[in-house]
């Protein structure tokens, strides 16, 4: 867990990107779904859990629909909404980072540990994480806490091609030991 700096250190929270967990990803008979995703979004609920108690800086992107699909598939995955004090940014872009108030909120995120979540690493994680480290940003993509949405050789091309840019952590490791990152 993140401990208190001393009052000599610069307090340096690290932030969690919670990307698109809508109810598109894991009900049934959208086409976003996945079978896999119901247990991503049970993994998204520790990380969000344990980000929440450690006090990191959390923001929630969506992706912005029509109202008619947002009432019925956009909305916010049970267990998994933002709270009051957890910025939401709507986008319509594959990257969150299409929407400038997002770029604009993460710019404070430069030098800082930024830890990734959501769905789908076949489109938006992926866009993301490359429009990120494009933003100077130093990313970490919790593997067991994205929803793939696509075939496992897809999802290992998408990783080869983040390996240079993002680092990789899995739930387990993230909570048991803090902010050790394994590439």
């Amino acid at each position: 867990m993140t401990t208190a700096p001393s009052p000599r250190q610069p307090v340096a929270w690290p932030w969690l990107i919670c990307l698109d967990l809508q109810r598109e990803h894991v009900v049934p008979g959208h086409a976003r779904y996945a079978p896999a995703n119901a247990r991503a979004a049970l993994v998204c609920a520790r990380v969000l859990n344990f980000a929440r108690k450690d006090g990191w800086r959390i923001v929630h992107t969506q992706r912005g629909r029509g109202v008619a699909q947002r009432e019925q598939f956009g909305a916010p995955i049970e267990g998994l909404r933002p709270l009051i004090s957890e910025p939401v940014f709507f986008h319509r872009g594959l990257s969150a980072f299409a929407n400038p108030a997002f770029a604009a909120e993460l710019r404070a995120a430069r030098g800082e540990e930024v830890f990734l979540i959501g769905f789908s690493l076949a489109d938006t994680c992926l866009a993301t994480a490359l429009a990120g480290f494009d933003a100077g940003l130093s990313l970490t993509l919790v593997e067991d806490a994205i929803g793939v949405g696509a075939t496992q050789a897809f999802v290992d091309g998408a990783r080869a091609v983040l390996a240079p840019f993002a680092r990789f952590i899995s739930s387990d490791g993230l909570v048991r030991s803090g902010l050790e990152v394994v590439a």
